[in-house]
């Protein structure tokens, strides 16, 4: 990795989180990692002061996170601080008004486990904040104004990604994803729009049209694909309305499309933050039909209290952890423990990012029961889609004569 991109610094006193934070490092940004599993070890380094982000665990033995913030202000610390904890809100946000006092940066107060989605807005916080400083060129971001336009124009189009049955490989269903067919600059990726998005409430009218999209072609190619299983991703934004379920449910009627053909895929981050809405939309979208997954998940006590809280069927692993995990057993160690947790709570689990035969083989043997990513195939348009599912349907029927 060149040497002038920015440096994350963890200090967190479990080596399993430090280990999933490099990993997320890795493969959400283009920074260097160093992480430290003591207070101490991270001051007797001479990184502190070369950092563009310093992620700390306020609960930690020896040296706190308390008393590192001390440290940080009297080493006169410049870099950004995103807190990491398994404490309650108030605690945290205590914390953090402790650090802005001692004259430090505070850029994010975070519940345990730190996911890759939370870790994707530190980095675009980061990347921001650079751009503010410098006119370096960065990836183009959209305005409210010019996506707006967009939806009108009905360019925000669904295309799909196979999901793959690991023992058969015959496709079983499909992740629906946003691409924007922009009228001047071609092919935009969901980086470039949905956090605008989300921020000026306009995320639900992207999942609406998605969600159309994929009932239409379900409506008209019933014969080909019909059988299958459809994903949608939801923002947990889009789960502060309350008729959230009422909703879809009028939609898939008007499609004459049964809600037991949609999952819709939620990342975990937020989920706790409004627990008492979110699970009550949650249960209402399962009353109506609807399968839950989710998404991004983590590795910690917050992750495991959301499973136990919240009504998933289905639990996917980030392509961070998959790729590559048969050459890096740390990798294997998160598959693993993630896999036994899910299947003893009886969530079936899916693989994301898939690239390789040798990974195929690692979640096979973890009885991972489907799987996504370019060994199979790659996002694709509606057309391309439903080619990939006819050839696959006739690979299976020559394969069991």
């Amino acid at each position: 990795m060149a040497n002038n991109n920015p440096l994350i610094i963890a200090i967190d006193d479990s080596e399993l989180m430090l280990t999933q934070l490099q990993l997320l490092v890795a493969n959400q940004t283009p920074c260097k990692f160093m992480g430290y599993n003591s207070g101490n070890k991270a001051l007797q380094s001479n990184l502190l002061s070369k950092a563009a982000l310093i992620l700390l665990d306020i609960n930690m033995p020896e040296i706190d996170g308390v008393e590192m913030l001390r440290n940080f202000a009297e080493l006169n610390i410049k870099a950004p601080i995103a807190l990491l904890s398994g404490e309650k809100d108030i605690f945290i946000k205590n914390t953090a008004a402790l650090a802005e006092l001692h004259g430090l940066t505070i850029i994010s107060s975070v519940e345990k486990p730190l996911s890759a989605t939370k870790l994707r807005e530190l980095y675009n916080l980061l990347s921001a904040s650079k751009t503010n400083e410098s006119n370096s060129g960065t990836q183009l971001i959209y305005g409210k104004e010019e996506i707006q336009e967009g939806l009108l124009r009905e360019e925000f189009c669904a295309y799909f990604q196979p999901k793959v049955a690991t023992g058969t490989g015959a496709i079983i269903g499909a992740e629906v994803l946003a691409r924007w067919h922009h009228n001047k600059d071609g092919t935009v990726l969901p980086s470039q729009f949905i956090a605008v998005m989300e921020e000026h409430d306009l995320i639900h009218l992207l999942s609406y049209n998605l969600l159309k999209q994929t009932l239409s072609l379900l409506e008209h190619n019933h014969d080909v694909i019909g059988h299958l299983q459809f994903s949608i991703n939801l923002s947990v934004k889009e789960l502060e309305d309350i008729k959230l379920p009422e909703k879809l449910k009028s939609i898939c009627d008007t499609h004459h499309i049964p809600t037991s053909q949609i999952t819709l895929e939620l990342t975990e981050s937020h989920l706790l933050e409004n627990i008492k809405r979110a699970l009550d939309v949650l249960l209402r979208l399962k009353l109506k039909g609807f399968k839950l997954s989710i998404d991004d998940f983590g590795t910690g006590y917050s992750s495991i209290k959301q499973l136990n809280e919240l009504p998933f069927d289905e639990l996917k692993i980030d392509r961070c952890f998959v790729d590559g995990c048969a050459a890096q057993s740390n990798k294997r160690v998160i598959i693993s423990s993630t896999c036994e947790m899910a299947h003893q709570l009886g969530l079936e689990v899916v693989a994301e990012g898939v690239e390789k035969a040798d990974d195929l083989v690692v979640v096979q043997s973890y009885e991972v029961e489907y799987v996504q990513g370019y060994y199979y195939y790659p996002p694709c348009t509606p057309s391309k889609f439903l080619e990939a599912v006819l050839q696959s349907a006739s690979q299976q029927s020559q394969s069991s004569k």
